[in-house]
C-alpha cells in the first residue's frame, strides 16, 4: 500500500507536464509545448488545471501527428514526391 502525499502528486504532475512539453516542443509544434508548460507552471497551485493542461497537449500532440501523417501518405499517393515532376 502506496501513501500518496499532496507533495508527492504535485512532483507526480509536473513530470507528466515536464515530459509533455519538452515532447510537444521537440516533436509537435509550439501548442503542446506550451499547454505543457501552462500544466507545469499551474502545478503547485491547481493541480486539477495542470492535468487538464498536460492531457490538452498529449492530444494536440496525437492530432498533430495523425494530421503529419495523413498528409504523408496523401503526399506520396498523389505522387507529389515524384522525380518526374517538371518544374520548368
Amino acid at each position: 500500500m502506496t501513501n500518496f502525499s499532496p507533495s508527492s502528486d504535485i512532483e507526480s504532475i509536473k513530470k507528466k507536464s515536464l515530459i509533455a512539453m519538452i515532447v510537444g516542443f521537440v516533436c509537435g509544434g509550439v501548442i503542446p509545448g506550451v499547454l505543457g508548460l501552462l500544466g507545469y507552471l499551474k502545478a503547485d497551485t491547481e493541480p486539477q488545471t495542470a492535468q487538464k493542461f498536460t492531457k490538452w497537449a498529449w492530444i494536440v500532440f496525437a492530432i498533430i501527428w495523425g494530421l503529419n501523417i495523413i498528409l504523408w501518405i496523401a503526399v506520396i499517393a498523389l505522387g507529389g514526391l515524384s522525380a518526374s515532376m517538371s518544374t520548368y
